[in-house]
């Protein structure tokens, strides 16, 4: 868990503060107060400034019943509405919200089989290793397999020190290949786009880049490419520019068509 954990004295019980309680669960300390907050998980208040803390125990029982409830929800693809539109701009505002839109497109692929390539930003891979454990697979395995790759923006849009339309293209089409030459029928590539706020050396062909995904994926058609937008990160051009250059965006209330040809 990284830093040790502060134990109080109540017989054997083990009470972790805010930051150990979001580390534990591998979540933002945000969503623990407002999981506090709403009563969906249970938190003592302690001291002149009333900081929470937790029960080590009731955390692990958080984590058991939230893994149970995800595990009994439908895995279909998300995009089933939309069945020939397979570039999606996915639009989230927080990482338990991330997740849980996320978390189908993941699902319908790793558990068949399919590869997946996740370029990551904002999320660290050991929270992603950690969601995909959470449901029940052998992420090392997948590794191993070259079912599952997780790279950096470094290992890909700026894999020369630069962002350069032409040469992302040809990145993404060459990880489509190899997966259908190794006798795959689908393939998952998705990215967060938040390395392009980091004034990152060519960050402003980024939408010219989105645009041309379509046009190649019409080779593609059992591809899926979701880009995903922080909108917390992102400001409302952005998101504008994001909805033009996507056939279809998946928002927190569900999958609708985007504005490209349109």
């Amino acid at each position: 868990m990284g830093q040790k954990l502060q134990t109080m004295a109540n017989g054997h019980k083990k009470y972790l503060n805010i930051s150990e309680a979001a580390q534990f669960l591998d979540v933002s300390t945000a969503s623990l107060r407002r999981w506090t907050n709403s009563g969906k998980l249970r938190g003592f208040r302690v001291g002149g400034r009333r900081e929470r803390r937790f029960l080590e125990e009731d955390l692990v029982a958080f984590m058991q019943a939230t893994n149970m409830e995800s595990t009994a929800k439908p895995i279909a693809t998300p995009t089933a509405a939309h069945e020939h539109a397979n570039h999606v701009a996915l639009f989230f505002r927080d990482p338990d919200e991330q997740w849980q839109m996320l978390r189908p497109y993941l699902l319908s692929h790793l558990q068949e089989g399919a590869p997946v390539l996740y370029i990551q930003d904002g999320t660290p891979p050991k929270r992603l290793k950690a969601w995909l454990r959470a449901e029940g697979l052998n992420v090392e395995q997948l590794i191993a397999d070259q079912l599952l790759r997780i790279l950096s923006p470094d290992q890909a849009y700026l894999l020369t020190g630069r962002f350069d339309t032409e040469r992302m293209l040809a990145f993404m089409e060459s990880a489509i290949l190899a997966a259908v030459a190794a006798g795959h029928t689908r393939v998952f590539l998705s990215g967060e786009m938040t390395w392009s706020l980091a004034n990152s050396p060519g960050a402003a062909q980024m939408m010219a880049y989105e645009a041309l995904l379509n046009p190649m994926l019409e080779k593609y058609p059992t591809t899926t490419i979701v880009c995903q937008y922080d909108l917390k990160r992102f400001n409302s051009s952005s998101v504008l520019d994001a909805l033009l250059t996507h056939p279809t965006a998946h928002l927190a209330s569900g999958v609708v068509a985007g504005y490209y040809r349109m």
